[in-house]
């Protein structure tokens, strides 16, 4: 709000709205508010809202005459508008920095780990075999969405809703594209009623967030199983963990959970949004909603987001674990079904069900299931088709092992080493670019800072 009141402020003097004693006792008043830290103001509940205590403060040093100025041209919602606007912009570049952060640590995981042996799991059980940079590049892809996602949402933050008047535009001397470069901003909202009342981009705003943090919440709730005592495939590090209370051999993953918990906030702050505007237009409960639920939403998010990066980055991975979860698991019967159906004359789906009723007598007899033999496959076909399948031991070595099954599978964005290369790789670029755009986007605002304060100081030294 101090960057909105300067911001117009300025915009009036340099439009020789003002005479130059008004000018520069208003302004060098509002430069005084600006060094007054947040926690320091003197707020006054009876006031009313934060426009009319800044106000209040600003006649208290400066008296009404120059005072009373700031509102030409200007309702109190527009500083309430330029503010959040701002709030919002510099919150989405916070979140995808550190999504940038979060995408390098998978990345950086993933080359670790690129060609050792892992299962993929669904519905928590076995299912094909992977590589464990493979499976955490999963992780990956959805994040480089989110952060595109975000990337829009703040291309249209970077528009200024600033000196629309009241919705129809203002007859003072106001250059609203000489505000919106005051404010780092890189264009307009053209069409000034538009601009007053315009909140579809803070759903938009939210809905990337929500749906950033439900990826976050999966890898929250995946890694937790995985960090169980069951499974035992990934730590996290002493900083994210926390010891119970009561029982001393615990070691819970409790940052987890607050990842988890804050998809849930940030659903609920989306639905609340799109509930609230479910009235007209130009409503007056629509800011009453955003004013506060678009800061909090940002300022918890992106502290959630920072805690993945760092979860991430501080995560270790027992790979030998996850090799051996692949072998015990047997993820390798649909490559044996492939065989079968290639060397052994049989339909995919007769296959299918040989090689299960094989594993099945396996597991029956309590054997190992990774030394599966072709007599046994050739018994189990005998018993569900009648016939036998002439099928050596030869043909099924390759497709018995997991890791040949999964270095072999090179298609694009297979778990093969050179698409996982390329991937990681890949993954590393949109982490790159992202910082470039966050840069930029920070880059514009402080540069906007820079020259509304430059402004401001030689208006107030006259």
């Amino acid at each position: 709000m101090s960057l909105a009141d300067l911001a117009h402020a300025v915009a009036l003097v340099e439009g020789e709205a003002l005479d130059p004693a008004t000018s520069r006792a208003l302004v060098a008043g509002l430069l005084e508010l600006d060094e007054i830290p947040v926690h320091a103001f003197p707020w006054d509940p009876e006031l009313g809202d934060a426009f009319n205590c800044r106000e209040a403060e600003l006649t208290r040093r400066v008296g009404a005459a120059a005072a009373g100025w700031l509102s030409a041209g200007r309702p109190r919602r527009e500083a309430f508008r330029v503010a959040v606007r701002l709030v919002a912009r510099a919150g989405v570049a916070d979140f995808a920095a550190q999504w940038a952060d979060a995408i390098d640590a998978l990345a950086a995981h993933a080359e670790r780990h690129a060609r050792e042996l892992a299962a993929d799991y669904t519905y928590l059980q076995p299912a094909q075999p992977s590589t464990v940079g493979h499976l955490l590049l999963a992780y990956a892809y959805p994040m480089i969405r989110d952060a595109e996602r975000l990337a829009r949402v703040e291309t249209e933050l970077a528009r200024s809703v600033a000196g629309v008047g009241g919705s129809a535009g203002s007859r003072w001397p106001l250059s609203r594209e000489r505000l919106a470069e005051l404010l780092g901003c890189g264009g307009l909202v053209r069409h000034t009623k538009d601009a007053m009342w315009q909140t579809d981009v803070y759903v938009e705003l939210a809905a990337a967030i929500a749906t950033a943090c439900t990826h976050a919440s999966q890898i929250g709730q995946d890694f937790e199983i995985l960090a169980s005592q069951e499974f035992a495939i990934v730590e996290l590090a002493d900083a994210h963990s926390r010891a119970s209370a009561l029982m001393p051999q615990k070691r819970n993953p409790y940052a987890l959970a607050v990842i988890r918990t804050q998809a849930g906030i940030a659903a609920g702050e989306l639905a609340a949004m799109l509930t609230t505007l479910h009235t007209g237009s130009a409503r007056t409960d629509h800011f009453q909603l955003l004013n506060g639920s678009v800061p909090r939403l940002v300022d918890e998010s992106v502290a959630v987001a920072a805690l993945v990066a760092r979860v991430l980055e501080g995560l270790s991975v027992d790979a030998a674990r996850w090799a051996d979860a692949a072998r015990r698991g047997f993820t390798a019967a649909a490559d044996v079904a492939d065989v079968v159906a290639i060397e052994g004359g049989l339909d995919y789906r007769t296959a299918h069900k040989v090689v299960g009723l094989a594993v099945r007598r396996r597991v029956e007899a309590s054997s190992s299931t990774s030394g599966l033999t072709g007599a046994e496959i050739s018994s189990a076909s005998h018993e569900l088709t009648g016939r036998h399948v002439d099928l050596s031991d030869a043909a099924l070595a390759d497709a018995l092992d997991p890791l040949a099954s999964a270095l072999s599978r090179r298609q694009t964005g297979g778990s093969a080493p050179d698409e996982v290369g390329a991937m990681i790789v890949e993954c590393r670029d949109a982490a790159a670019s992202i910082r470039r755009w966050v840069a930029e986007s920070r880059t514009a605002a402080a540069t906007g800072e820079q020259t509304l304060r430059a402004a401001a100081q030689r208006i107030a030294a006259g």
